[in-house]
């Protein structure tokens, strides 16, 4: 059994080693379902057998509490999942949305996870989104480059204020959600102050910035003054509200320029 928690990241009951995965805060509607899957490791390649896998898996909505969670032991090669729909989260409109957190821990043995969203009448999945280095908290400037939006999408970007389990009360995260173009002119921003396992939101259509073209191009980032957040961005279809695309933190990679010359 591993810990007992009240949000993603922050112990709120017996302390233990656990290896957390966070996805950040992402939307659903009525016809969506949403499944957070792990597939413990049979990984026979390293100097240890393979072991059971001690996972439990958590959604939570956007002040942090815990709508949904489950516990459970997986075999080496054996998978899991659990389930939400908008319903379980408060949402009554099958034309609504509403946002989640989804996260899981891993207590013992080693596990690949991963966030589904899937229609729940075709069951054609929509999004797809495995645990990548860019979903950890951060702190600081975020950047997700350039992405594109037309007149029919909303662009959303998200931030989740991520508790930190070694203080007995995790500070509030301070978060500048910002829009820009290329060259640095500013469309939109907004600066909120989350309580820990809370999430936040800043929406753009391109109505906002006089966008004539077909196809726009914006540059979505986040800076984080005080704690760590866990950050996505989202595209949405404005007249379903059914996200098209969910994206995590872009990885800056590049040469370090050379050292300059010494003289004697």
């Amino acid at each position: 059994m591993i810990v007992s928690l009240t949000a993603c990241g922050f112990f709120a009951g017996a302390r233990m080693e656990a290896a957390e995965v966070d996805f950040g805060l992402v939307g659903i509607t009525g016809v969506d379902t949403a499944r957070l899957s792990v597939l413990c490791s049979d990984d026979t390649t390293s100097t240890a057998p393979p072991q059971p896998c001690a996972v439990e898996f958590h959604f939570h909505d956007v002040s942090g509490r815990i709508v949904k969670q489950a516990e459970m032991t997986l075999q080496p090669g054996v998978s899991g999942f659990l389930d939400v729909r908008s319903s379980e989260v408060g949402l009554t409109s099958v034309g609504g949305r509403v946002g989640i957190i989804p996260c899981y821990f891993v207590g013992s043995g080693r596990a690949f996870g991963a966030l589904r969203i899937f229609d729940n009448f075709t069951l054609r999945q929509r999004i797809f989104a495995n645990s990548v280095e860019g979903s950890k908290a951060r702190s600081g400037e975020v950047h997700f480059g350039v992405a594109g939006i037309t007149p029919f999408e909303t662009a959303r970007l998200n931030a989740v204020c991520k508790a930190d389990p070694k203080t007995d009360g995790p500070p509030s995260c301070e978060v500048t959600l910002i829009f820009h173009l290329s060259g640095g002119r500013i469309l939109k921003q907004a600066t909120l102050t989350l309580e820990p396992g809370a999430g936040g939101s800043l929406q753009l259509r391109t109505t906002e910035f006089g966008l004539t073209a077909r196809l726009g191009e914006i540059i979505p980032c986040i800076k984080v003054g005080r704690g760590s957040a866990v950050s996505t961005f989202e595209v949405i279809d404005t007249a379903s509200g059914l996200t098209t695309l969910l994206a995590h933190p872009a990885t800056a990679v590049g040469l370090d320029p050379p050292e300059p010359v010494r003289t004697q």
